[in-house]
């Protein structure tokens, strides 16, 4: 693993049970080594500014009126501030870095969602992520009613009958729903999701440098995550770093001995070790 500062930043943050990361901070810090001159706590105040507008609009306590808050929250951001989806270049990598997302005033479900999540959080309206499997949005809960909001279509209302019409449209109507695919993520889960959308367009750009420094972060939440160890090891072999893809793999295989893709990993590990006694 490279040590930068922004992966020395990002494991200190990490490092924290998930109700104490600053999750702004932490989505900023994923982007620090993109924009080394990034100024997190600047970007932070521009979500505290924001906050401050949406709370003045409000005449009455987020908490007691969590709907009418969510409807102020939607005004704020979606028509005042100008923020939307992007839906025109999707897997632009800018749209999953929160300081983009900021500037540029549009991104994608999740950093959208978490912008959302954080303006909440400033105004006292506890909203939480829902991690749906291709799509990303938050809730509010109070007095056991749930309240689910798409920030990526401009804060749409939801029922759960629109949670499961959504999924079956990107999934397909075989797709079998669950409840539990609604329930909430912490701030771990969030922040993997977001570096995992980065690495899968680094990847499909075959830029495995940068997709690299992304799946660093990824095992600084969670070290023992297989598969992103097994394709560091491929994007190692890929800029000739043969002794860490080796490394990796290996590892990949202690922890998924009767994997599929062992065999195959297995014949890598091969490859690469006989690539590295010719050059050595």
């Amino acid at each position: 693993m490279r040590r930068t500062l922004a992966t020395d930043l990002f494991q200190e943050m990490v490092s924290r049970p998930p109700d104490r990361v600053n999750l702004a901070a932490a989505a900023l810090l994923i982007a620090l080594d993109e924009y080394p001159t990034l100024n997190v706590s600047a970007y932070l105040q521009q979500i505290d500014a924001i906050a401050k507008r949406t709370l003045s609009r409000m005449l009455f306590h987020p908490g007691d009126n969590p709907l009418e808050a969510i409807q102020t929250i939607n005004r704020q951001l979606f028509e005042v501030e100008g923020f939307r989806g992007n839906r025109e270049d999707y897997y632009d990598p800018r749209n999953s870095f929160l300081n983009e997302v900021l500037e540029r005033k549009k991104g994608i479900p999740i950093t959208l969602s978490l912008l959302y999540m954080e303006v909440g959080l400033r105004i006292g309206l506890k909203v939480e992520g829902v991690g749906m499997p291709g799509h990303f949005i938050v809730k509010c809960e109070q007095n056991g009613n749930e309240i689910f909001v798409d920030p990526f279509e401009r804060g749409a209302i939801l029922l759960e009958e629109d949670c499961r019409r959504k999924l079956a449209q990107l999934h397909g109507s075989d797709f079998q729903f669950n409840r539990t695919l609604l329930g909430v993520v912490d701030s771990h889960q969030i922040l993997t999701r977001v570096l995992q959308n980065v690495k899968w367009i680094y990847w499909n750009m075959k830029d495995y440098t940068r997709a690299l420094g992304i799946i660093d972060k990824v095992l600084l939440i969670n070290p023992t995550a297989a598969v992103e160890l097994r394709d560091r090891g491929y994007a190692h072999y890929q800029v000739n770093q043969l002794s860490l893809a080796i490394s990796d793999w290996n590892r990949y295989l202690e922890l998924k001995p009767t994997a599929s893709d062992a065999a195959e990993v297995a014949n890598s590990i091969k490859v690469a070790a006989q690539v590295l006694a010719i050059k050595n």
